[in-house]
């Protein structure tokens, strides 16, 4: 023993004299540091990661110091800021500065509640047979605002039948709510971004129904609650949404600026994150579904390929496409990063697709406070006044300067209305094909949602899938998985989103939350002591653990989509294990760091035929881990009451692609003038319906390959990535992504295939 630690030290003191090893484990622990998790103690010591070598900007390289000298003060905010407030208290101090009363601040908090309520259905319920979730969410809502006595009329945009309804209880308020409970419902399913939205309203009091007298008949109590509902947007007291997705985020304004609470679980409260924001003037992400492309008016189609061009500026560099399908996400996204999204009439939905009174109305207000514009596309959105409660409207928001170019693209286009064009894939289609689809999943064995993880692998064990060692590793990941679920869902409020002032290998800028992943994954590898080699995407050349009593190679992408952190849409971590090849170089204490390094380079020469396991996290509404060992894919959801993860998608095969069903396509549109002209092609014709004569597809682009992926695991479809004249060679990376992800996709029982015509398997 006295030995081993013996050349343990004498190998870390080698390595930490070498200049040209540089150790982000330092880097971590200090960003870490300002989290009162510390991610959850997976930061392991300095010396347990004694071959990482990463590629570093100046600024990082003068940096580099050993742990102990790591010093990292958290944040502080100005004296006067609510960041850190709790949500309860700081309705308490809008209460104490008259911008709210204590009705208004009794109604918000039940508001706060119910999003807490559904966001736990959302997260633990969506894969469990016989769960309506759509329909939950709508009763939990309603029953809040029913429950609270502040609220005199309350409509639900839930469904077309739905009727606002007068609150006859004696306690009642005066204030009109409406919402809509759970908007972006087709990504249920997949567990992708979903979210609430809400407005509230002062009553009117000729509007309100007479309970003291002869109660009036249905018919004319109907009326008068439509008359209550029925108010443009610029008479809203209050609006905001609720995102439930890799953070709970709850924004909220009352008419004095925009303020956003990320939800915090270890205590129970959503806590200030997001203090008087502020939507850039510009931006560079667009925002729409291009599936309907061939239903648009001419000013629509030309606006969007005017984006591709550069839009205002037609400076030729394009605009990135993203579509999550949830109007919650894309909105919170536009807020956080600039840009525009768009929900524009079709010929299949020639009102336009939104409702105005519970999703654009509320929608709008929320963007103005923000600095934002939001737009029919001729004209402000808060001053349309709905005639009906579901009453359809085209919807556009986003920063002020890409708005004013949307309606001038449109002013200018031939006389037309929009949805001109032939006719589209409509959103109950959408909705059916999704439906369609994950009916597989929900009928499933007795061991879905009670088997967990652990006891899943000592079945497979048994049925000689796979071995103890990959067992180790795979409960290894599992835990670091679960660490980076924990610092992901409350990053805004922990001080770890933005940028940690370095490069990856490939060149991108590394976010806080890449760095600290990374060396979980990393620390989890090397105390499983079963994997002689880890290959990373945030670290040059491979990393060697010399101590190791297995010979698996484990490659990995620890975040993600990593882009998408800070405004808490969907990223994920994505992991293959390599057995060992017949000529693996051993590593031993005694090799110098060039010798090392000369074998872990040989021994990470894979391919993914020799892949013993791969998977993947999806850190979104709910925390899932999908993986394989040769014997089928199987997903398992993350259990925040047990810290377990249980069985909740068996033996999954991907959909086929019919008239009917499996029709989703995902890839950045925004790119499409850069691809090679076969490929265009192929998007358009996929636009067009796939020429079998059912719908067109429909488009969803998140920006995380996780989310795309899981989505198409679901749903069926394609997803596409292709060369473009940018990275002529394409940007996935072969050995922890590529093939990680073709493994799974083969065991679904899909393709995947990769070179410049899609020819390679």
């Amino acid at each position: 023993l006295r030995a081993v630690l013996a050349a343990r030290r004498l190998l870390t003191a080698r390595v930490s004299r070498d200049p040209r090893l540089v150790r982000t484990t330092s880097r971590a622990a200090a960003m870490a540091a300002a989290a009162p998790s510390r991610a959850l103690g997976a930061l392991g010591p300095a010396s347990s990661r004694p071959l990482a070598r990463t590629r570093s900007s100046p600024r990082r390289a003068a940096r580099a110091v050993p742990r102990a000298a790591t010093a990292v003060e958290t944040p502080t905010a100005p004296a006067d800021s609510v960041l850190g407030m709790t949500f309860t208290n700081w309705l308490l101090h809008e209460e104490k500065a008259g911008r709210v009363d204590a009705d208004m601040a009794v109604l918000l908090s039940s508001v706060s509640v119910a999003c807490k309520k559904i966001a736990a259905a959302v997260r633990s319920d969506y894969y469990k047979p016989g769960v309506d979730l759509p329909a939950s969410a709508n009763a939990l809502f309603r029953d809040a605002m029913v429950g609270c006595g502040r609220t005199g009329v309350v409509a639900s945009g839930a469904d077309e039948d739905a009727k606002p309804f007068a609150v006859e209880e004696s306690f009642a308020g005066d204030r009109v709510v409406v919402f809509d409970p759970l908007d972006g419902v087709t990504n249920v399913d997949a567990a992708v971004c979903t979210g609430s939205i809400f407005g509230v309203y002062a009553g009117k009091s000729e509007c309100v129904p007479d309970w003291s007298s002869e109660i009036s008949a249905d018919a004319e109590i109907d009326q008068l609650c439509v008359a209550n509902a029925c108010n443009p947007g610029k008479n809203l007291e209050a609006a905001g949404y609720c995102m439930y997705s890799s953070s709970t985020i709850l924004m909220l304004t009352v008419g004095d600026g925009l303020f956003g609470f990320t939800f915090d679980p270890a205590i129970g409260e959503f806590v200030a994150s997001h203090e008087r924001v502020v939507v850039p003037k510009r931006g560079k992400i667009y925002s729409v579904n291009e599936g309907n492309r061939d239903g648009w008016s001419i000013g629509v189609k030309n606006w969007v390929d005017s984006l591709k061009n550069g839009g205002p500026d037609e400076s030729g560099k394009p605009y990135s496409a993203r579509y999550i399908g949830s109007l919650v996400a894309d909105v919170h996204r536009t807020l956080l990063y600039g840009g525009v999204c768009a929900q524009p009439a079709s010929a299949q939905n020639p009102e336009g697709r939104l409702r105005l009174l519970t999703e654009a109305g509320p929608m709008a207000f929320v963007a103005e406070q923000a600095g934002a514009k939001a737009s029919t596309g001729f004209g402000r959105a808060l001053d349309a006044e709905p005639s009906s409660v579901h009453q359809r409207t085209p919807f556009y928001l986003g920063s002020p300067e890409e708005v004013d170019f949307l309606e001038k693209v449109l002013a200018a286009a031939p006389p037309e209305g929009d949805g001109a064009g032939a006719a589209t894939f409509s959103s109950s289609a959408a909705t059916k094909s999704a439906k369609s689809s994950s009916n597989t999943t929900k009928s499933a064995s007795s061991r879905v949602g009670s088997e967990t993880l652990s006891t899943w692998m000592f079945r497979q064990e048994q049925a000689g899938h796979m071995d103890a060692d990959l067992a180790v590793i795979i409960n290894s990941i599992a835990v670091a998985c679960k660490r980076i679920s924990n610092l992901v869902a409350t990053a805004p409020i922990r001080g770890l989103v933005g940028l940690a002032d370095s490069t990856n290998e490939s060149g991108d800028e590394q976010k806080k939350l890449d760095v600290i992943s990374n060396d979980i994954f990393c620390d989890a590898m090397r105390s499983s002591a079963r994997s002689s080699v880890i290959v990373t995407e945030e670290e040059d050349v491979p990393v060697g653990v010399a101590d190791a009593i297995g010979g698996y190679l484990v490659s990995f992408d620890p975040i993600d989509g990593s882009s998408n952190i800070d405004a808490a849409v969907p990223t994920g971590s994505i992991w293959g294990v390599y057995h060992p090849g017949p000529d693996e170089c051993v590593l031993d204490l005694g090799d110098d760091a060039e010798t090392v390094l000369e074998k872990c380079v040989t021994n990470s020469k894979k391919t993914g035929e020799q892949l013993a396991c791969a998977g993947y996290v999806l850190y979104s509404s709910s925390t899932v881990m999908m993986l394989t060992v040769g014997s089928g894919v199987y997903g398992f959801t993350l259990d925040w009451a047990t810290g377990e993860f249980v069985l909740s998608h068996e033996n999954l095969k991907i959909p086929e692609t019919t008239t009917e069903s499996g029709r989703w396509y995902s890839g950045n549109q925004g790119n499409v003038d850069k691809w090679a002209p076969e490929m265009r092609s192929y998007a358009e014709h996929l636009q067009s319906g796939g020429g079998d004569g059912g719908d067109p597809f429909v488009y969803r682009y998140i920006g995380a390959l996780v989310g795309d992926f899981h989505r198409t695991l679901l749903f069926g479809g394609i997803w596409l990535y292709p060369p473009d004249s940018g990275a002529p060679e394409g940007k996935a990376r072969l050995l922890y992504e590529v093939a990680p992800m073709g493994y799974m996709a083969e065991q679904a029982g899909g393709g995947a295939a990769r070179g410049a015509e899609g020819e390679e398997r």
